[in-house]
């Protein structure tokens, strides 16, 4: 059992947010071989902000007062889509690669699943 799941949650965060910057550092010829099929992209981006926008819920839950708590969801899903939109600005001075407003879509997407699926298991009492 995690003793203190406030700095596990946010060392995950801060970990995968770092893994982000770092796979968006890769030039253009680099990332080419992740694409499985034609706007496969879009669905890495999904998962992978679906992953962000989970460990952030976490890190809030834990780090937040229960006045607070009821908007981790939102706090969450604005801090993924805040770091979408600088991560793609970050890709815009990379060599191979873009900054897409459709990547950015993506990625909020990815986030407003993964509250709606915490929010699923919420209701049924499996978490937390």
């Amino acid at each position: 059992m995690i003793k203190n799941k406030k700095i596990f949650y946010w060392a995950a965060a801060i970990t995968y947010a770092l893994l982000i910057f770092f796979l968006s550092s890769l030039s253009g010829s680099q990332t080419d071989r992740f694409y499985l099929f034609k706007n496969s992209d879009k669905v890495i981006h999904i998962v992978v902000y679906s992953v962000l926008c989970l460990l952030l819920n976490r890190a809030f839950f834990f780090t937040f007062k229960n006045s607070v708590k009821r908007y981790v969801p939102i706090i969450a899903i604005f801090i993924s889509i805040v770091y979408a939109i600088t991560d793609e600005f970050h890709q815009s001075f990379v060599p191979g690669r873009y900054a897409s407003m459709d990547d950015i879509f993506a990625d909020g997407i990815g986030a407003v699943i993964s509250q709606i699926i915490l929010y699923i298991k919420d209701v049924k009492g499996e978490l937390r």
